[in-house]
């Protein structure tokens, strides 16, 4: 329990980035400081690009490297302190800085970003599926790592729009957002210090890198064609690339829609974001008692497919429906679909990573080794993918809408076109209503059952008290 805690405080520096990154950084670059939707989204498909080539050399690097921290924790610490810094200066753009200065700072910013949260977060991620092999005490794990990076998102939510942006005008001061960037680094600095103390405690239980002739730089190129030949693999990497897609469309417009669309103050848009954040109150518990009567893989599909109906119709009930909801009754309505919205997020979470994390059982049974890193660095490429393609597709689309930018400076009570508005709804809800509903479809092709993942555990054990030299089990 004492391990789950403090491993699983760790998650919340991953939760408040991410929901920064995804739900203030959009607004903030085209809004307040008055970069295109465009280029705020090429700049971060530019960040994806080089994370694309450094996420399996980290990855791979944290299964293989031998220190007397392990293999894990090294990565972990030396990556916290950019992780928060980074956070830090995206919020900290000086005034000064406009066009293609403003775009190359972005820019940097991203880029460091990127790889150091691949740095901290592909090795922390592996060392939940290292510590415990058993499948519902796996699970276990994900819901407290999950829990937190929920609560994660709750403080970026509080901070933000309770705190440093509350107010009529507060979303579009930029000056709000310099204290908002430098507290928020700090929360990560401390609670990644935390997780790492944790793991440091857990050392003797994970699993020490298997002796390898191969080069660093060959290895990759053989591993990746082995994740290649792993179909569950395949099927979760398809699953969450779509996924993400639509999360990040989501994300991306929230502070948009709710300000604009529903025509919502700062408080209400701050409840919204935080009743998203409260699933774990149910999802934890539903999870645990579905996982008792149905595969991982069912509770897992039918949560997606709901995050698509809970995306998809509010927006059209107010665009089409027989009445239009004030902004009172839209706050009560959508506050409620994002507590329901966010069991959902959860309960498919928790769904999700644990089948991850049986697949890299699958994984050594085939091929003969352990590879959580490569495994969580193939994952978190896919996940960085869409987001990336999923900001610039927010940003190209309101460029499209012709929604305007830089209204912190042109005045917050600018008319925007009623036409315009309806096209940001349905960019907001039903476009990445659509993604979601096709994420669970790769699952339905995924084979790993409860009792197959026992067999191949108990394989997996015998083989590792044979002798060195003895041939091992054969799937």
């Amino acid at each position: 329990m004492r391990f789950k805690i403090e491993y699983g405080v760790g998650a919340m520096a991953n939760g408040l980035v991410t929901a920064g990154l995804a739900f203030f950084l959009l607004f903030y670059l085209t809004a307040v400081c008055g970069l295109s939707g465009s280029l705020a989204g090429t700049a971060q498909l530019i960040a994806l690009l080089v994370d694309a080539v450094a996420d399996p050399v980290i990855g791979l690097a944290s299964d293989r490297i031998r220190s007397r921290l392990g293999r894990r924790l090294p990565f972990m610490m030396i990556s916290i302190l950019p992780f928060a810094g980074s956070f830090a200066l995206l919020f900290s753009i000086p005034r000064s800085l406009a066009g293609s200065w403003l775009f190359l700072y972005v820019t940097a910013c991203l880029i460091l970003s990127r790889l150091s949260l691949s740095g901290f977060v592909l090795p922390f991620t592996a060392v939940g599926a290292e510590v415990t092999d058993e499948y519902r005490e796996r699970a276990s794990v994900v819901a407290y790592r999950l829990t937190f990076d929920h609560a994660g998102a709750l403080c970026a939510f509080i901070l933000g729009l309770g705190v440093f942006m509350s107010g009529p005008s507060g979303l579009l001061a930029r000056g709000n957002y310099l204290p908002f960037g430098w507290v928020c680094a700090a929360i990560v600095l401390l609670t990644g210090l935390i997780a790492g103390r944790a793991v440091r405690r857990v050392l003797p239980r994970l699993h020490s890198p298997p002796p390898s002739a191969d080069r660093f730089l060959a290895s990759i190129f053989r591993e990746a064609k082995e994740l290649s030949r792993n179909r569950s693999f395949l099927l979760l990497f398809g699953t969450i690339v779509v996924y993400f897609l639509a999360y990040s469309i989501s994300a991306a417009l929230t502070l948009y829609a709710g300000r604009y669309f529903w025509k919502l103050d700062t408080l209400a848009i701050q409840l919204i974001l935080i009743s998203a954040t409260l699933g774990p109150l149910l999802g934890v518990p539903i999870s645990a008692i579905a996982l008792r009567f149905v595969e991982k893989r069912a509770m897992t599909i039918t949560a997606y497919f709901a995050i698509a109906l809970f995306q998809l119709w509010p927006p059209l009930l107010q665009l089409y429906g027989p009445i239009t909801l004030s902004p009172a009754i839209a706050a009560v309505v959508l506050v409620v679909n994002g507590v329901l919205a966010g069991t959902a997020i959860m309960v498919a979470g928790i769904g999700f990573q644990s089948m991850l994390a049986d697949t890299a059982d699958e994984h050594e049974w085939l091929f003969g080794v352990r590879r959580e890193g490569l495994f969580f660095s193939g994952l978190t490429l896919g996940y960085k993918a869409a987001a990336g393609i999923g900001g610039l597709i927010a940003g190209v689309a309101l460029d499209a809408i012709d929604f305007p930018t830089d209204l912190g400076a042109k005045g917050a009570a600018l008319p925007i076109p009623g036409n315009v508005i309806a096209k940001l709804a349905l960019i907001a809800g039903p476009l990445p209503a659509a993604f979601s509903a096709i994420a669970p479809l790769f699952l339905l092709g995924y084979s790993l059952s409860q009792k197959k993942h026992a067999q191949i555990v108990a394989a997996l054990d015998k083989d590792r008290r044979l002798p060195k030299g003895t041939e091992r089990s054969k799937p």
